[in-house]
């Protein structure tokens, strides 16, 4: 019972941490679905893509995570780092 409601409280905790995020005024990144292609050069979606076998799912995830730990770069950098991470982790193999 007691665990319950400890794991109840530090639910609670992280949703009012998540909620008091926006308003702090640091820029919240894009949503799911919302991964800005029109100011990515195409040579650069293509590359992602072909990384990804052209599953468009993956590379937008790929995109979302560099955006998440990076949310004051641009849409075209976070594409760029997302290519350089996969092609980083794929050497390491």
């Amino acid at each position: 019972m007691a665990i319950s409601l400890l794991l109840a409280v530090v639910l609670l905790f992280f949703l009012w941490l998540g909620l008091n995020r926006g308003s702090t005024g640091r820029r919240q990144p894009p949503q799911a679905g919302s991964v800005l292609t029109t100011s990515v050069r195409g040579h650069t979606q293509r590359s992602l893509l072909r990384l990804v076998g052209g599953n468009r799912d993956v590379a937008e995830r790929l995109v979302r995570q560099v955006q998440l730990h990076h949310p004051d770069r641009p849409a075209q950098w976070c594409w760029e780092k997302a290519i350089h991470d996969l092609q980083r982790d794929r050497d390491r193999h």
